[in-house]
C-alpha cells in the first residue's frame, strides 16, 4: 500500500530515467519518446539534468522543458530532489535526461535508495539504459545493476542501432553484447530489450531543431531550409513504421498511459 500522504490513483504515473554513458543516444531516445507519447494525447513532462550537452538538449526541442540550473552536481541533485517530490505529489508522467559521467543523479543514488522511495510512493520507475555495440557501453548498466545502486524492476535494455558502422547488420554489432553475462543477469532478472532504430538522417533533424512530423512533411525553421524529398521518405517510414514498433516491443504497463491507449487504438 502507497503511504498515506500518496492520493490514491487509477494508475501509477510513469517516470522513465535514461541512462548511460555520454554519446550512446540518450536524448535521442528521449526526445523520439517525449514527441511519441505527446503525439497519442500523453502531456508528459520533460527534464533536463544533462549538464555538460547543451547543443541538442531536451530543451532544444521542448521549449516547456523544465533544465537543471548549470552549477555544479550537488545544485543538480537538489533539482532532481525536488522534481521527485513534485511528481510524487501531483502525480503525472515525466521523462528524466540525467546526463551521462558524474552527475547530480548518480550521487543521489549513493546517498540515498532512491528507486525505494520513489516507488514507495506509488510511481513506476522505468530505467532504459542505452547502449551502443561497444563492449564498454555496458559498464553503467553494470555499475548501477551489480551494485545495486539503481536497477528498477522495469527496465528496458535499449540498443540504440544508429550507432552501428554503416555496412554491420544490427544483429550482428549487438551479438558480443547481447551474449555478454550483464546482459544475461538483467534480463534474468525481469529487465527486456528493445532496439532503438536508426534513422540515418537523424543529424539532419536534430540540427534543424525539427519535431519528426515537421522534419517528415517538409517544414522548415524562419531562415532554415526543409529536408530533401528522400530525407522526408526516410522520415516518414522511421516515424510511421519503425517507431511504433519500438514502442511495441516495451511492456504496456511500462508506458505512459495514453501512449499505451494510442497502440490499442490503432491496433483494432
Amino acid at each position: 500500500m502507497p503511504d498515506g500522504h500518496v492520493k490514491p490513483v487509477d494508475r501509477l504515473p510513469i517516470l522513465w530515467i535514461a541512462l548511460g554513458r555520454q554519446r550512446v543516444g540518450k536524448t535521442a531516445m528521449l526526445n523520439t519518446a517525449v514527441q511519441y507519447f505527446r503525439a497519442n494525447g500523453n502531456p508528459i513532462r520533460v527534464w533536463n539534468a544533462d549538464q555538460q550537452n547543451r547543443s541538442h538538449t531536451l530543451s532544444v526541442f521542448f521549449p516547456d522543458a523544465e533544465t537543471v540550473p548549470n552549477s555544479g552536481i550537488e545544485d543538480g541533485k537538489a533539482w532532481i530532489e525536488g522534481r521527485l517530490e513534485d511528481l510524487i505529489q501531483h502525480r503525472y508522467d515525466a521523462v528524466l535526461d540525467v546526463g551521462g559521467g558524474a552527475t547530480g543523479f548518480s550521487r543521489l543514488v549513493q546517498e540515498v535508495p532512491l528507486l525505494e522511495a520513489i516507488e514507495g510512493s506509488a510511481v513506476r520507475v522505468v530505467g532504459l539504459f542505452c547502449i551502443g555495440p561497444e563492449t564498454a557501453d555496458l559498464d553503467y548498466l553494470e555499475l548501477f545493476a551489480e551494485t545495486d545502486m539503481f536497477m528498477p524492476s522495469a527496465s528496458v535494455i535499449v540498443l540504440n542501432s544508429g550507432l552501428v558502422l554503416s555496412g554491420r547488420s544490427t544483429k550482428g554489432a549487438f551479438q558480443p553484447i547481447a551474449e555478454h553475462r550483464v546482459i544475461t543477469k538483467a534480463t534474468d532478472n525481469g529487465a527486456c530489450v528493445a532496439v532503438f532504430p536508426a534513422l540515418t538522417c537523424m543529424s539532419a533533424v536534430t540540427d534543424r531543431a525539427l519535431t519528426f512530423q515537421e522534419a517528415m512533411n517538409g517544414k522548415a525553421k524562419p531562415g532554415g531550409e526543409p529536408l530533401s524529398l528522400f530525407d522526408r521518405a526516410r522520415v516518414n517510414r522511421w516515424w510511421s513504421r519503425d517507431v511504433p514498433e519500438f514502442f511495441a516491443s516495451i511492456p504496456r504497463d511500462w508506458l505512459p498511459h495514453a501512449a499505451a491507449n494510442g497502440q490499442e487504438s490503432e491496433a483494432s
